[in-house]
């Protein structure tokens, strides 16, 4: 049994009398891979932005095990793609508060750049405008934007937007070398189910205001159960032992660091708690 990085636990949230999610419970636990899937709508982004602590839920609460959090939001590469910077550039921000305003980068920080392109396959290009580039290769620049700040846990949201499938399959490869060899905890929402079912640990099902363990994903477990007994994840970057707990309940307006009891997991869950609702 591992050690719960995220927990959601009875959340409730909308916006004024629409509600998008309703009694949400489930775990992830360290250095999963985990999918999220549903229809436009169903409140995938908004799981996400309650993760994330952008957003509150309005009942239950969200504890999230590490402030090492890495974010790729859903962008249109078209406004991406007109952004007036290098790839170095683009990456540079990501360390942007080590950095300091109005300071320059120091040898040290163009080094780590130039490390992190190295992982996603991009150093080449780190001199190359983002105009330059296709939607695939944009796309792992964001990722190493995310990846400098050397995360714990990688949140995407959408990643495949706006890529074909040979960039999205290079993603995915990607995404599994973070999870398996660096031992990255990755929560990632798609569309696509049948590469989530190829590269995750199980993925979950956003649909009817609620979150499901998908029944696929049982089958995924066992797929996957001999690989990832064999394959013992190396750790990303070194990291203090202490934990700490983010926690984002009801009527909060920040997140609040504190020390939390880890809770049991779940791996059993399959559907929504039968609770009265919110």
């Amino acid at each position: 049994m591992g050690t719960p990085i995220i927990t959601v636990k009875d959340v409730c949230f909308g916006y004024g009398k629409e509600e998008i999610l309703n009694n949400v419970n489930f775990i992830v636990e360290e250095q999963e891979y985990i999918g999220i899937i549903g229809a436009n709508g169903a409140g995938k982004s908004t799981l996400m932005k309650l993760i994330l602590g952008q957003l509150t839920p309005n009942q239950g609460e969200v504890i999230v095990n590490t402030d090492s959090i890495g974010y790729v939001p859903q962008v249109g590469f078209s406004r991406v793609s007109n952004f007036p910077a290098n790839v170095e550039e683009i990456v540079l921000t990501g360390i942007h508060k080590e950095i300091g305003m109005f300071h320059f980068p120091k040898k040290e920080h163009r080094q780590r750049v130039s490390d992190t392109l190295a992982l996603v396959g991009m150093r080449e290009y780190k001199k190359r405008m983002l105009s330059e580039l296709s939607g695939g290769q944009q796309q792992r620049v964001l990722i190493a934007r995310a990846l400098i700040q050397n995360p714990k846990l990688l949140v995407l949201d959408e990643p495949l937007t706006g890529i074909d499938k040979e960039a999205g399959e290079t993603l995915y490869r990607l995404l599994d070398k973070l999870n398996k060899e660096y031992g990255m905890t990755i929560i990632m929402v798609t569309h696509n189910m049948e590469q989530v079912a190829r590269y995750t640990n199980r993925f979950y099902h956003v649909n009817n205001r609620s979150v499901h363990l998908d029944k696929s994903s049982i089958l995924c477990d066992e797929i996957l159960k001999d690989k990832m007994i064999m394959s013992r994840p190396k750790h990303y970057g070194k990291r203090n032992n202490e934990k700490h707990m983010v926690h984002v309940k009801a009527g909060t307006e920040q997140p609040i660091k504190m020390q939390e009891k880890e809770q049991p997991y779940d791996a059993s869950y399959k559907g929504k708690k039968e609770e009265p609702p919110c």
